[in-house]
């Protein structure tokens, strides 16, 4: 088959397809050029012609309309997408399934004085369910090749599921326009479940038989509380070929190794830890803190499916091999695949236990005891790098999150805290929460406050000192809970760069990124009546931290570390190696 050369292009045309568009209206023009030369190439497409986009848009919109089924509407640049304009209003109300593509120019000749140039991207935002905008440039790049395949999945998703509607995608292109290749690339195909899915029996039989079958790591991100899902989840853990890497604000209470995410990642080579790689990785919660563990991921993304389930505003495929989008509570997902993969795998053939077995062709019956081993091995080394541990951060973090009372609400600040709780094995507090949406150190403490007053029992906020002087002005709040408690770490500033390897030896690091904030703690916390204590090593902090948690008023503990031995030592822990 002959294609167009614009690899995009043929991506975007490949997926549309795929996902169920038959019927493709097309205008003339210069710009989309590549995206009729990719549109003509597929048997699978109808093309239909209307010289005027004002009429192509409402031919397409008979056609959906009639047919019940998505319809792509391709046009050149400049005022021809505007031209849709009426007939997308029309299917935006109606919910028709309109797909508008239209080409444009490279970016940076926008507002150019340049032909047929407008602000094309978002042009039709208030009529269309979403917009997207591939760029001209990156065809050479997986990660671009990958980010096209996303949007384009997205794009008909968005389009079909719901209440259906118009989506637009505008597509940058940049001379030569004209040039023809073979075309021989298969996009990956995201496949969407809505929530009605699960009540088809054929459904859930089909996606326990997979997960059967398969070695399957489930992913847990941030999440909320909630003791129905944590019976499901507990349930699907015990399955013999699931293995749970579940992050502290997940807040399921699991067995303590499902928590050893980096430390198990960190503890073996690479080669040693794809040989234990997942050949189905089912994701709920919100975004992951482990670097770690979506770099093992995305590393193996070729031979690995991932299913997201849950309800989201993107289609989010953080691991570069999404192949199923699961829109539906995961508690209903779970309750449904549970008592089907129960009995698939009573009636599959025992395998055999034996962990010594080749692992290049070992079966999934073993693969949880097989990842228990591994983590049960990196944590006894790792927790005896703590308990040799000079003072610092990372033997403050053991000592704090060891002696939080299980009742308590924890809250994390971004940066240092949520990173040492993900890799301190702590008995897990009653609940635990980060602004992990968008991961940004400012307004932790007003945060924790505003959990605190919803919360009957005590909650307590770990901090550095960094977020907690961007945040200084939530002491002043009033109806502060006399129960709420404020850990500071005071390690001179942004310790955090002082160990991620994109900042920690660069030359004047200290200067310009761990600046320490100007903070007096004592001054201020009893000038807003609240209880101040301080440590400053082991045994001044195992001192005072029970007169801290059992202080009838609001209190703020300050603990001072080094922040540069405190990097080196966590260093050293990751370094560690079975």
């Amino acid at each position: 088959m002959i294609d167009t050369s614009k690899k995009f292009c043929s991506i975007l045309l490949d997926v549309l397809e795929a996902q169920g568009v038959c019927d493709v209206v097309c205008s003339p023009g210069s710009r989309n050029v590549p995206l009729l030369i990719a549109a003509a190439a597929r048997e699978g497409l109808k093309k239909h012609f209307a010289v005027d986009e004002r009429s192509a848009g409402f031919m397409g919109l008979g056609l959906a309309l009639v047919k019940n089924a998505p319809v792509a509407l391709i046009c050149t640049s400049g005022t021809a997408l505007l031209n849709y304009a009426p007939a997308v209003a029309e299917a935006y109300y109606q919910g028709i399934p309109l797909i508008v593509i239209s080409a444009d120019r490279p970016i940076q000749w926008i507002d150019q004085d340049d032909s047929q140039t407008l602000r094309q991207d978002g042009a039709l935002d208030n009529f269309v369910k979403k917009s997207f905008s591939i760029p001209a440039n990156g065809e050479d790049t997986k990660e671009m090749l990958w980010y096209v395949e996303r949007i384009a999945n997205e794009a008909m998703i968005t389009a079909a599921s719901g209440k259906k509607g118009p989506v637009h995608i505008n597509v940058h292109l940049s001379e030569p326009l004209n040039e023809k290749v073979k075309c021989g690339r298969n996009p990956a195909i995201i496949r969407n479940l809505e929530s009605d899915s699960f009540a088809n029996k054929e459904v859930i039989k089909e996606l326990a038989t997979e997960i059967a079958e398969s070695k399957v790591m489930l992913v847990a991100g941030f999440n909320q509380p909630d003791s129905a899902l944590q019976k499901v989840i507990t349930e699907f853990s015990r399955f013999p070929n699931v293995v749970v890497m579940a992050e502290t604000i997940s807040n399921l209470h699991l067995d303590y190794d499902n928590y050893a995410v980096d430390s198990v990642l960190t503890a073996y080579s690479p080669e040693e830890l794809d040989r234990y790689a997942p050949q189905l990785v089912i994701s709920i919660g919100g975004s992951l803190v482990s670097r770690k563990l979506k770099e093992y991921l995305r590393r193996n993304s070729n031979n690995c499916r991932h299913w997201s389930v849950g309800y989201s505003h993107t289609l989010s495929d953080p691991f570069q091999s999404l192949s199923t989008h699961i829109e539906c509570n995961p508690y209903r997902f779970f309750r449904a695949i549970n008592s089907v993969l129960r009995k698939r795998l009573i009636a599959m053939p025992h395998n055999s236990k034996d962990s010594s077995l080749d692992l290049s062709g070992f079966s999934s019956d073993i693969y949880r005891n097989l990842w228990h081993e591994l983590r049960i091995k990196a944590l006894d080394i790792k927790n005896s790098e703590v308990r040799k541990a000079p003072w610092s951060e990372l033997l403050a973090f053991q000592m704090i999150l060891n002696d939080i009372p299980t009742s308590y609400n924890l809250f994390l600040s971004n940066g240092t805290a949520i990173r040492y709780a993900q890799i301190i094995n702590y008995p897990l507090p009653h609940a635990s929460y980060c602004n992990r949406g968008v991961s940004g150190i400012d307004g932790s403490l007003s945060t924790a406050i505003g959990g605190a007053i919803a919360f009957k029992e005590s909650s307590l906020l770990v901090t550095g000192d960094l977020s907690m002087a961007y945040d200084i002005g939530a002491l002043g709040l009033r109806n502060i809970p006399e129960r709420f408690k404020v850990i500071v770490i005071d390690n001179q500033g942004g310790g955090i760069f002082r160990f991620i390897p994109s900042t920690s030896d660069l030359e004047g690091r200290e200067e310009y990124l761990c600046q320490p904030p100007l903070l007096p703690l004592k001054d201020l916390a009893h000038g807003y009546g609240w209880n101040y204590f301080d440590a400053f090593d082991e045994k001044s902090l195992a001192s005072v931290l029970p007169d801290f948690f059992t202080s009838p008023r609001k209190a703020i503990l300050k603990v001072t570390c080094d922040g540069q031995v405190s990097a080196k030592i966590l260093k050293s822990y990751f370094a560690q190696k079975v």
